[in-house]
C-alpha cells in the first residue's frame, strides 16, 4: 500500500515537474515573441524618422540658415484643392460599387472629416517648408506641397514596414512546413517592392534639390552639393 501510494506520488510530482516545464517554455516564448516585435517596431520608427529626414534634408537645411516667414501665396490654394480632390476620390473609389448601409455612410463621413483635416494640416506644414525654404516659384511649391511631402510621408512609413514583413516571409519560408509556407511570389514582390520604395526615396531626395534650384538657396545648399559629389 505504501509502495502503491509512493508511486502515485511520484507520478504527479513528475507530471506537474513536466507541466511547469512546458510553461516555463510558453512563457519564454511569448517573452521572446513580445520582445521581438518591440524590436521591430522601435526599428521601424527609427528607419522612418531617418528617412523622412533624409529625403527632407536640403530643404530642411535651407530653411534653417534663410528662416523666413511663413507666407502664403494664391497658388498655394491649387495644391491643397488637388490634396483634397486625390483624398476624396481614394475614399469615394473604396465604396463605390458596393451596398452600404447607414452605419457605413456615417463612416464615410467620418473618414471624410478625418481626412480633410489630415490634409489640410499637411498642407499648411507644406506651405511653411516652402515659405521657410525661400521657394517662391508657384510650379514647385506646388509640386512640393502634392509630390515630396505626401510621398516622404508614404515611403518613410511603407519602407521600413515592407522590410521587416519581407524579413518575416523569408523566415516563414525556411522555418515553416512545406503546405504551410506563403506563396513564392511573395519572395519575388516583395523585394521588388522595397527596390522600388528605395528608389523613389533617392527620386524624392532629388526632388528635393530640384524644388530649390530657382530659390534663394545659396548659403544652405552649396554645401549640401558638394557633399553629393563626393
Amino acid at each position: 500500500m505504501i509502495s502503491v501510494r509512493t508511486g502515485c506520488c511520484l507520478g504527479d510530482v513528475v507530471r506537474t515537474a513536466a507541466y511547469g516545464a512546458r510553461l516555463g517554455e510558453v512563457v519564454v516564448a511569448e517573452a521572446g515573441g513580445i520582445l521581438l516585435t518591440l524590436l521591430a517596431f522601435g526599428a521601424i520608427v527609427a528607419s522612418a524618422a531617418w528617412l523622412a529626414w533624409w529625403m527632407l534634408e536640403p530643404i530642411n537645411r535651407v530653411a534653417g540658415v534663410l528662416r523666413v516667414t511663413t507666407r502664403f501665396l494664391l497658388t498655394d490654394v491649387v495644391g491643397l484643392m488637388i490634396l483634397l480632390q486625390v483624398g476624396l476620390a481614394i475614399i469615394g473609389r473604396a465604396l463605390s460599387g458596393s451596398e452600404v448601409s447607414g452605419e457605413e455612410y456615417a463612416m464615410y463621413w467620418v473618414l471624410i472629416a478625418t481626412f480633410g483635416i489630415l490634409i489640410a494640416v499637411l498642407w499648411a506644414a507644406s506651405v511653411s517648408v516652402v515659405s521657410r525654404a525661400g521657394i517662391q516659384n508657384a510650379l514647385r511649391r506646388i509640386v512640393v506641397m502634392v509630390l515630396l511631402v505626401p510621398g516622404t510621408l508614404t515611403v518613410m512609413v511603407a519602407l521600413p514596414a515592407l522590410i521587416v514583413i519581407s524579413i518575416v516571409v523569408v523566415a516563414e519560408w525556411f522555418v515553416l512546413p512545406t503546405h504551410q509556407r506563403p506563396r513564392e511570389v511573395l519572395l519575388v514582390l516583395m523585394p521588388l517592392g522595397c527596390l522600388v520604395l528605395a528608389l523613389a526615396a533617392f527620386g524624392l531626395r532629388r526632388l528635393s534639390y530640384w524644388a530649390l534650384a530657382d530659390s534663394t538657396h545659396e548659403l544652405g545648399l552649396a554645401p549640401l552639393e558638394s557633399a553629393a559629389r563626393e
